[in-house]
């Protein structure tokens, strides 16, 4: 039986100085199918802790990693190919003994090393704290699902969250859909785009530098003339 995710007060504090940056993240995912796998995960907060930082990840095109035993020595590749353009590595997923082993070596590749501690898997809650409380010894970064995507969130290049492409994934998050599905000429309130969602896009939009209102969404209600509306009220 999964346990609960530990509370923020029970976690020792990250001793990290470093500044988490969009542009410089790749998103590791460790023994993601594995997880799926287990009886009654889809209804916890680990599962929605996942898949919240996975659809953030798409929306702003930070590369992901999916490292799993069928395929480990792939996902160490692309890893190794990413650790130099991309020096920031976030981990999430399940705590096995690979990981454990791993990540000292990637410390002696990159410094910024951040663990998402209410997105990953011990044997029970004890460990998972006496685990975090190691990597912060050690000094590795951890910090919850909610405040890596904000923090990604506050740091993503404006050139590309207002961009055709940085649009629809931004869409495509909120509707927990990919972006390829999205039909542009059909009225996204059929996919279920509801009022929290518009409120969200509408945030994230105008920190951005678009002129852009609730209404002004509803008025352009598909994805063809939403981009071009958001483009050219950004530009104005």
């Amino acid at each position: 039986m999964l346990y609960p995710m530990p509370k923020k007060i029970q976690l020792a504090p990250s001793q990290a100085k470093w500044q988490l940056s969009a542009a410089n993240s790749v998103l590791v995912l460790v023994g993601l199918q594995n997880l799926r796998m287990q009886a009654g995960i889809q209804d916890t907060d680990l599962m929605s802790n996942l898949i919240q930082i996975s659809n953030k990840a798409k929306a702003l095109d930070i590369p992901i990693v999916d490292l799993y035993g069928d395929d480990l020595t792939q996902g160490m590749q692309h890893l190794g190919e990413y650790a130099s353009s991309n020096p920031q590595m976030i981990f999430a997923g399940q705590v096995s003994p690979m990981l454990k082993q791993i990540l000292p070596h990637l410390q002696s590749v990159s410094a910024q090393i951040c663990v998402v501690d209410d997105a990953i898997l011990l044997s029970n809650q004890d460990q998972h704290i006496q685990w975090i409380e190691n990597i912060s010894a050690q000094g590795l970064h951890h910090m919850s699902s909610y405040s890596l995507a904000r923090l990604w969130n506050l740091s993503a290049p404006s050139n590309y969250v207002i961009s055709t492409k940085g649009i629809m994934l931004a869409v495509a998050e909120q509707l927990n859909m990919d972006a390829l599905e999205i039909d542009p000429s059909v009225d996204l309130r059929q996919y279920g785009l509801d009022s929290i969602a518009i409120v969200t896009l509408v945030g994230i939009w105008r920190a951005y530098g678009a002129n852009v209102r609730y209404e002004d969404i509803l008025e352009h209600a598909c994805m063809h003339e939403l981009a071009g509306f958001i483009l050219q009220s950004a530009r104005s």
